[in-house]
């Protein structure tokens, strides 16, 4: 094996674009402030428990990148192909974008408006909302501990990958299958008396890098967070569309697109399973119930739009996903075309070689990703090492956004901790039920409108609209969504125990999820024993204030106090 010269270049290319791109819109905006002859404010201040602390505040534009990069994560690309392939194609889809709608988006709005209005993270957001809620703060962040413990170490597959790709040729050219399980995971074929085994020091170094450029992202505050999102989102975007141009360029790309938006199978539709799947799948892309978009939505500017800026996110999110998808399709389309021109698969149930379909070589798993698309860079020919460099950085600057957001939010959870503890902010470096009692849906609509009254694209300020929708998701398909797919998946996994795992392991799981079920009732309990409640400014003084603007700005009734808000 030698370098790959290809390989090598294509890596600096992908370094280099995201910083380029970041330095062409800081000319752009520096430009355009001169010519205003404004400046931007730096820092506002804020509160923790009623302690005044500074307060790092984003622009638009980074607050926008920073919940694209926290949706547009790992899945996009590599779960979300998976399920289409294992669901049926187009179905699967039609119910993802019905989850989108009546689940997730209403969440996502919730937790975004949530974080701006209190201007706190998530502990200050929800003691403020009321004191009962806290234990459910602390939940989430045990949440990210956990959902970062082991979504890193996707990242350090990545990692791994990439450098394979600076290698002529391709490692896993010969039997990708095998150089995943063993080179790669060092993996069992069962785990029997097996415990957990010798440390992968391939593994485990990668699994190290990755770690350390999440605290060089993180340790000097969000200015250099907001640079690094410029490679991490930018970068991503530019990838996919030269590996999706060249991907439907291959042989057999059309039968793999065929069978992505072309294979619609209406049974599936009736299975419970694929609901779930797809439910889940748009929950952890967007990922509300962490915290992330609370946090990131207390340090924008008072007067953003945050409803403009989630419908933003959720099309880009799910955009990525869906082209993400033809890409994918692209090169599993190749894979069946080559397999089959070779003669097919070996039949395990007869021993003979059959032809092979899309269906079938999609419905791989989570190998999709490191085994069949690895094993499909070689269809590139004197190009695989430079697009095996492309796709992998993708992946991996997929999720490096992601576990930067979660890592980020759990900052803030230690920071708030301390603050309430010790009086002092340590250095950067050292859900529904809730909205529906105590937050309120009237308060949601008023927020928005004052918050975006008199800006240059609503003078009127933003209306939540439809109305009925809205309100039907917060209160209804929301909860009702997130509580089926919680019992759903408990009641399959006790059935069935998850991956075939020993018992031990299971147990370990099962522990984690009483710990986090635990938590929550404590913040009940201790709201009870001290007696205190909400500290939300009083609804009527904000209706007041509104009114009176629109009495000013505009020929429109004021809102009366016992007036059902539906702007």
């Amino acid at each position: 094996m030698a370098a790959s010269a290809v390989g090598i270049i294509t890596l600096f290319a992908v370094v280099l674009a995201g910083p380029l791109a970041w330095a062409v819109a800081t000319y752009v905006q520096s430009r355009r402030k001169a010519a205003d002859g404004a400046a931007e404010a730096s820092a506002s201040e804020g509160q923790v428990d009623g302690k005044e602390t500074e307060r790092e505040e984003m622009s638009g534009v980074a607050y926008t990148l920073s919940l694209l990069g926290y949706a547009i994560g790992l899945g996009n690309l590599w779960r979300f192909p998976y399920l289409v392939g294992k669901w049926g194609g187009g179905a699967f889809i039609i119910a993802y974008l019905v989850r989108l709608f009546v689940v997730a988006i209403p969440a996502y709005l919730m937790e975004m408006v949530m974080g701006q209005y209190t201007r706190k993270r998530t502990v200050g957001c929800f003691k403020m909302i009321h004191p009962r809620w806290d234990g459910l703060a602390y939940g989430q962040a045990l949440i990210l501990l956990l959902v970062m413990a082991y979504y890193n170490v996707l990242l350090a597959y990545a990692i791994i990958y990439i450098a394979g790709s600076l290698v002529d040729p391709l490692p896993w050219a010969a039997d990708s299958k095998n150089y995943f399980n063993a080179e790669v995971l060092n993996g069992y074929d069962d785990y029997i008396d097996k415990g957990l085994g010798p440390v992968q020091w391939k593994l485990a170094l990668a699994l190290l890098v990755v770690w350390l450029i999440v605290f060089a992202s993180l340790a000097f505050g969000k200015k250099i967070l907001t640079k690094v999102t410029w490679v991490t989102v930018v970068g991503p975007i530019v990838m996919l569309v030269v590996l999706l141009f060249r991907s439907v360029t291959l042989a057999g790309a059309a039968d793999g697109i065929k069978f992505y938006i072309g294979k619609f199978d209406g049974e599936v539709l009736g299975d419970l399973d694929m609901w779930a799947s797809a439910c889940s799948q748009i929950l952890f892309s967007l990922s509300p119930g962490f915290g992330t978009a609370i946090t990131m939505s207390s340090y924008t500017r008072p007067k953003e739009n945050v409803f403009r800026t989630c419908m933003v996110v959720v099309v880009c999110n799910s955009a990525f996903s869906l082209a993400g998808g033809f890409a994918i399709f692209s090169i599993v389309g190749n894979i069946t075309f080559r397999l089959n021109a070779a003669g097919g698969v070996l039949d395990e149930a007869t021993g003979v070689m059959a032809l092979t379909t899309v269906a079938e070589q999609a419905s791989a798993g989570t190998g999709l990703a490191f085994i069949a698309i690895a094993d499909g860079m070689r269809a590139f020919g004197s190009g695989a090492n430079a697009m095996s460099v492309l796709f992998f950085s993708v992946l991996l600057t997929l999720g490096l956004d992601s576990t930067f957001c979660w890592a980020e939010t759990f900052v803030c959870y230690v920071e708030d901790y301390c603050l309430v503890k010790g009086g002092t902010k340590p250095a950067h470096w050292k859900i529904a039920f809730m909205f529906t009692f105590d937050f309120g849906w009237r308060r949601l609509v008023v927020h928005v409108k004052l918050a975006t009254l008199g800006n240059l694209r609503t003078p009127l300020g933003q209306d939540v609209v439809p109305s009925f929708f809205w309100r039907l998701g917060i209160h209804f398909t929301m909860p009702a969504g997130c509580l089926f797919l919680f019992f759903y998946i408990f009641s399959s996994d006790v059935a069935e125990p998850y991956g075939g795992y020993p018992g031990w392991l299971q147990g370990i799981g099962w522990f984690c999820l009483a710990a986090l079920l635990a938590v929550t009732p404590l913040g009940f309990v201790r709201s009870l024993m001290s007696g205190t409640g909400s500290t939300l400014p009083p609804l009527e003084q904000e209706e007041a204030a509104l009114a009176a603007a629109l009495g000013i700005k505009s020929t429109l009734p004021p809102l009366g106090q016992n007036e059902e808000c539906t702007i």
